[in-house]
């Protein structure tokens, strides 16, 4: 080989190894995981180690149950025996539900669901005595099926979940992409040489086109004509890329058909569903995006709004968020914008009109007798906090870091709970209704799983403003406070399609007493949603 060949192989060579060289010296110097190693630790070591505590794990298990059932022959509570069952069986679960570092033991797995069936069951012990039997069964399945070290399953969970997979290299690149110390420390000033010179903000974000859009209608009122807003670059590609009903989305999951079943699962348990899908912001604000005039009341013909309508055509119950949205948008001059200048998510304006929307369909079924939203009644007040909001398309970008795009100030009203001390009767010839005294402490809001009929299932548009600041201002909250009722709710940041209802199956025993579940998730995960849209076994 010539001189100047061998030169450039060795040239490429370093080039290639200087990134993974730079990040085993960071590994070596630092405190986390020596990452440069995982693909050969999970290949050698994982698999053995696992089995090892899955094996440990399940005589634990066994151990508590034997325990527990003495205790509860004993005539000791419930609830209390249990505990260390539950404690146990949670212990296996994420001893095998975690294959390696990189991968999960897939949803259609037989050993993932023994233990989501064990899980259900145990949940419904205390108040169904009668599943005695079953839940003895179940576990005793389980410690007969994880009570000994495996070579076999180890075998299997290299094989299916190994470096080979494309599930684990996804990952694994992910990762080195997220953390490889050359990256973290050259990344941040591409990005922003990138955004200085070709005003580019970076793969996931969409840069909105310059408007003449001034003041509060814009967001903030130092906004400025040249100002732009962010938009998430999924949230743009759902409009864009065909219907995930089209014939050439036929390699996506069909997210009709998932939510017909879930709707026919729920009803063999006695729950109504109710369908909520969140607009994009792209849908509500196009023009802030082409920068094309749009009249308050017309948009684009989003997918998201198609398959609402076919879902409604199909029979289920829905909130149509879509028109109130856009007819909303008149008000923005005065109130502020719906959604977020650089976030994909929607103001506390538009938080607070879609909790009103969909509460009015809840009252629209109770009052048709397709639900009972039961007697439980919560009094609530609502007082305004102001909160700094860091838009999430900011941060995508990586260049929030410079400070490249401004804090967004927003007024949230928390909801708390106010309860009733007494109530003064009018005299008995008064036609006047009784007078109600309220205590004047007040409770800060909070999901009640025991008393509520409501079951609310969403992804981040339901944790906006709720548990993040300015806390108890989100549209859960809101929700409960229109129909003053108690609720509760399971929220899966961007999981809201498959991962929020895998949620809900390890714990069924939630929905005992519910008579509606509110599923709400946003548009785009009709196409992009995390894990798809899988079947899930109640």
């Amino acid at each position: 080989m010539q001189k100047k060949y061998v030169i450039l192989v060795v040239f490429f060579g370093i080039l290639l190894l200087t990134p993974f060289g730079v990040q085993t010296i960071d590994d070596i110097r630092g405190e986390k995981r020596f990452v440069s190693l995982d693909i050969f630790k999970d290949v050698v070591y994982t698999p053995f180690v696992r089995e090892s505590n899955i094996a440990a794990g399940a005589l634990k298990l066994d151990s508590a149950w034997r325990t527990a059932r003495e205790s509860i022959a004993g005539g000791a509570e419930t609830s209390e025996a249990l505990e260390p069952v539950v404690g146990a069986l949670s212990d296996l679960e994420s001893v095998v539900l975690t294959v390696n570092a990189y991968a999960e033991l897939d949803t259609g797995e037989a050993d993932y669901k023994l233990l989501k069936q064990a899980d259900t069951l145990l949940s419904t012990l205390e108040d169904e005595p009668e599943n005695f039997k079953a839940v003895d069964s179940t576990l005793k399945a389980v410690v007969a099926e994880f009570g000994n070290f495996s070579l076999w399953r180890a075998f299997l969970g290299v094989k299916h979940y190994g470096v080979w997979t494309s599930r684990y290299l996804r990952a694994f690149e992910k990762k080195v992409e997220d953390e490889n110390a050359l990256v973290l420390a050259v990344r941040p000033q591409y990005q922003l040489a990138v955004w200085n010179i070709f005003n580019d903000p970076g793969e996931k974000v969409v840069l909105g086109a310059a408007g003449d859009c001034i003041g509060k209608s814009c967001g903030r009122d130092t906004t400025v004509s040249s100002d732009r807003w962010l938009y998430y670059r999924q949230d743009v590609e759902f409009l864009v890329q065909p219907s995930p009903l089209d014939a050439r989305s036929a390699k996506l999951d069909n997210p009709i058909q998932a939510i017909l079943r879930f709707r026919d699962q729920l009803k063999a348990k006695g729950v109504e569903l109710l369908v909520v899908i969140v607009p994009g912001k792209p849908s509500i604000y196009p023009e802030r995006l082409t920068g094309r005039k749009s009249r308050a009341g017309n948009s684009i013909r989003s997918h998201g709004k198609v398959i609402l309508d076919s879902l409604a055509k199909l029979g289920l119950h829905t909130v149509d968020l879509y028109t109130p949205l856009l007819t909303a948008k008149v008000g923005d001059a005065d109130l502020g914008p719906l959604y977020l200048n650089d976030d994909t998510h929607w103001t506390p304006r538009g938080a607070e009109l879609a909790a009103a929307v969909i509460a009015l369909n809840v009252r629209l079924l109770a009052d048709a007798g397709v639900i009972d939203i039961g007697e439980n009644k919560e009094e609530y007040v609502a007082s305004d906090s102001l909160a700094d909001r860091i838009g999430d398309i900011g941060e995508m970008s990586g260049l929030n870091k410079f400070g490249t795009f401004k804090v967004q100030k927003v007024t949230g009203h928390v909801v708390s709970q106010q309860s009733i001390s007494k109530r003064i009767e009018p005299p008995a010839d008064s036609l006047s209704d009784s007078v109600a005294v309220y205590d004047t402490t007040k409770t800060p809001f909070k999901d009640d799983f025991r008393k509520s009929k409501i079951l609310i299932l969403g992804d981040s548009f339901s944790r906006i403003y709720q548990t993040d600041a300015p806390v108890n201002a989100g549209w859960i909250a809101h929700f409960a406070m229109n129909l003053d009722c108690p609720v509760s709710s399971i929220v899966s940041d961007g999981g809201a399609s498959t991962l929020v209802r895998e949620k809900l199956a390890r714990k069924a025993g939630v929905l005992k007493g519910k008579k509606l579940l509110i599923w709400e998730f946003v548009e785009r995960d009709l196409r992009f949603g995390a894990e798809g849209w899988k079947e899930v076994d109640f």
